[in-house]
């Protein structure tokens, strides 16, 4: 009977260089290791099925990125914790797992928000508040970004959630929940790049993942109408 876990783990500060394609391997690799009854995908190469939230950008940190593990036949979940735990490093280590039924949408289907802290060095704290207020004060921002020869142009004060300055080492520090969702994912350094033109941000980390909580209840009475 097949059976799916949802896997948070964090990515530390030795390995944030490493791309999205090595921290699949490295997961791969600790999974068969740790002798788990992986669910394979079909054809010529099959591979373990695993489905992460959002790949994490080069060189970010994170706290508590999202995998799910399907499994061919059922773990106890503490034997699972266990046997992962295990094979794991500290660059790379689990933080929490939960069951998860087999149904569930991909993690990357139930992404809504994502949360960041980042460094503004050279930024004083009283510029960085005063910068945020104003910001946070308007009710659109248009922000147009070019990326691989294409521009996007969109509102990027609705792609905000929240915002905060606060003092650090480095001179300021801002957290934020960002859009990043199906239609639209921010990107922190867009922010940046948006209200301290010129300033490079540093120790950028997703702290978090927002995903929606699907309720087949809620949706079974969203289509007949209840909350229209």
């Amino acid at each position: 009977m097949t059976q799916r876990f949802r896997v948070w783990f964090r990515k530390g500060e030795r390995v944030r260089y490493i791309s999205h394609l090595d921290v699949l391997r490295y997961w791969e690799r600790a999974l068969r290791r740790a002798k788990l009854p992986l669910s394979y995908s079909q054809g010529f190469t099959p591979h373990p099925k695993l489905a992460f939230a959002g790949p994490l950008p080069l060189g970010f940190t994170a706290e508590a990125e999202v995998m799910d593990v399907t499994l061919d036949e059922r773990v106890d979940l503490q034997e699972f914790r266990e046997r992962l735990a295990h094979e794991t490093s500290p660059d790379l280590e689990l933080v929490d797992i939960l069951e998860v039924p087999i149904s569930t949408p991909s993690p990357q289907a139930l992404v809504l928000w994502a949360d960041y802290r980042l460094d503004l060095p050279g930024v004083s704290p009283a510029d960085a508040q005063e910068t945020v207020e104003q910001f946070l004060a308007r009710s659109e921002f248009t922000w147009s970004e070019e990326r691989k020869d294409k521009t996007r142009t969109y509102d990027l004060r609705a792609a905000v959630a929240s915002l905060t300055a606060e003092p650090s080492e480095a001179g300021s520090r801002l957290v934020m929940r960002l859009r990043s969702d199906q239609e639209l994912t921010a990107r922190p350094e867009q922010v940046v790049a948006a209200l301290f033109p010129g300033v490079e941000p540093e120790a950028i980390c997703r702290l978090a993942l927002v995903l929606d909580n699907p309720s087949p209840a809620r949706d079974a009475w969203r289509r007949k109408g209840q909350y229209e």
